[in-house]
């Protein structure tokens, strides 16, 4: 399963592909069949001819091991309810307008600045409840991208950085999207995403 980020849209390999692109990765001995096909790949799919030389890796983020979804102890702030609020309206807005592309950029732009926060960093946790507080506003499974694009966005402008994933299933296909920081699901539960297969992390 890979992911068109410019595109947005998520594609399998036909069987032959698929063969093909395994054998890349495995390191095993291409033959000219092979070739051919990712040749086709190169031109047409997820395929570079290698010029950068960036090595083709899995996707690998942390296992969520365990759940604050929050709201529990530490209650927001009106002020806090008030930008994770404008954060929840101007997601879809953003993602209209610069695509999926264009919205994964900035985040990672924004989180090159930030600094990893502490385990128990209590910015993390009001931040995280004040979206859980507005979870109304637009349902978690309807509106995964959109609401974790925007806790994302939140925490990378307090200087805090977080995981945005975005995971896959099989038979039946589904995505979803969480935030994480560390092994600490932000904004999800533990045997929700533990069934999706993260496909990108930014």
């Amino acid at each position: 399963m890979f992911l068109d980020i410019e595109a947005d849209r998520y594609f399998c390999l036909s069987p032959a592909a698929e063969q093909s692109f395994a054998r890349l990765i495995d390191g095993a001995p291409i033959v000219a069949e092979n070739e051919a096909v990712l040749a086709n790949l190169a031109r047409h799919g997820p395929l570079t001819d290698g010029s950068h030389g960036v090595a083709i890796a899995p996707c690998l983020a942390t296992v969520a091991t365990r759940t604050d979804l929050p709201g529990l102890a530490i209650p927001p702030r009106p002020a806090q309810l008030m930008l994770a609020a404008g954060s929840l309206a101007l997601a879809p807005l953003r993602l209209r307008l610069f695509g999926l592309a264009g919205v994964i950029r900035a985040l990672q732009i924004r989180k090159a600045r930030a600094t990893s926060p502490e385990p128990h960093d209590r910015r993390l946790t009001t931040t995280a409840a004040a979206f859980a507080q507005l979870r109304y506003v637009a349902t978690a499974h309807d509106r995964c991208l959109t609401r974790s694009i925007a806790l994302a966005s939140r925490l990378f402008a307090q200087g805090l950085t977080a995981e945005l994933i975005l995971g896959v299933q099989l038979r039946p296909f589904a995505a979803h999207a969480w935030v994480q920081a560390g092994d600490r699901l932000l904004n999800d539960r533990v045997d929700v995403v533990r069934d999706f297969t993260p496909i990108l992390v930014v």
